[in-house]
């Protein structure tokens, strides 16, 4: 598995916070396939693909969700798939985060994810109910 510090240097000019969804998601396609060591292609065919395929496209429709606080309604368009399709996807990878090697992969991309800035969860104080003014 590759580090995303190593990733995120050579595209940090292909996308900027403020940009579009479209773009956003994009990018966590891109960093989710190279994490996962697949072709960012696969993640965007018709069909379901081979297996570490739909992992990658279930993960990068995960981190959409909980890191660009996406709706499945959002994700499955710029994914090119029904929103049930999106919130299984979701469940799958809740579930398979409970095993401790996916689980700090998912982290990896999520801290490519914020590294960007393109993470819009809001801060740990936030969480945590401190008051804060970023929340």
């Amino acid at each position: 598995m590759h580090s995303p510090i190593s990733l995120t240097m050579p595209i940090m000019g292909f996308i900027a916070p403020g940009a579009d969804l479209p773009r956003q998601a994009a990018l966590v396609r891109l960093l989710t396939a190279h994490m996962f060591e697949i072709p960012v292609e696969e993640l965007r065919g018709d069909s379901r693909g081979q297996p570490p395929a739909a992992l990658a496209r279930q993960t990068a429709m995960y981190i959409c969700h909980v890191n660009l606080r996406l709706s499945f309604s959002e994700i499955g368009r710029l994914f090119e798939r029904d929103r049930t399709t999106v919130a299984y996807a979701v469940r799958v990878i809740e579930d398979r985060r409970d095993g401790d090697e996916f689980d700090e992969l998912v982290g990896r991309i999520e801290t490519a994810v914020s590294a960007m800035g393109l993470d819009r969860r809001p801060s740990i104080f936030c969480r945590e109910g401190y008051v804060s003014s970023q929340c």
